[in-house]
């Protein structure tokens, strides 16, 4: 928890300079493109993120990475403090508070939708449609594929939570059953 205050900050932090230039958007594509160069090389991962290297070897590594992606000022800035801070592992749940940050900016909310069984994009489409009436938001729904639920589905947006699910409905039947 205190991890994702202290990332929080540096995120809002960001976001405020990203806001007040018009380029937030781009801010957030240039973290995206950090963490995933960063996930994706164990070694660069480790030479940031672990102390066994002096920290003008890996300012030096930082800079390379900053230089070779392209990555902005503020970007490069925020990227900057965090190595000197000691902070670096904490990118990957920046970006991820950061895009929070701009799916609200831009009237989006994500979510997740369970199914026993893949949904066409035609079905998952009108669902979030409907969802994004009746919150008066863009809503964008990762699908996630859970066999238990027999039939029917169940939606978790925000603190939205619609559960049709079969196996639901079993539950409710079962409880009134019970207190019977």
């Amino acid at each position: 928890m205190i991890r994702q205050s202290i990332a929080r900050r540096y995120a809002k932090a960001l976001f405020a300079v990203g806001d007040k230039d018009g380029r937030y958007g781009s801010y957030f594509e240039d973290l995206e493109q950090v963490v995933n160069v960063v996930e994706a090389n164990q070694k660069l991962k480790n030479a940031l993120m672990l102390p066994l290297l002096e920290m003008g070897k890996r300012r030096d590594i930082l800079s390379d990475v900053i230089r070779a992606l392209e990555v902005s000022p503020a970007v490069a800035n925020l990227l900057q403090i965090l190595l000197e801070n000691h902070r670096i592992h904490y990118l990957p749940i920046i970006r991820n508070l950061y895009a929070e940050l701009v799916d609200e900016k831009e009237g989006r909310t994500k979510g997740q939708i369970f199914t026993p069984y893949p949904l066409s994009e035609d079905i998952m489409g009108r669902i979030e449609k409907v969802l994004g009436e009746r919150l008066g938001k863009k809503v964008q729904l990762s699908p996630v594929e859970d066999k238990s639920l027999i039939g029917g589905v169940k939606v978790i947006v925000g603190g939205l939570r619609i559960d049709g699910s079969v196996k639901h409905q079993l539950e409710l039947m079962n409880e009134s059953i019970l207190k019977e």
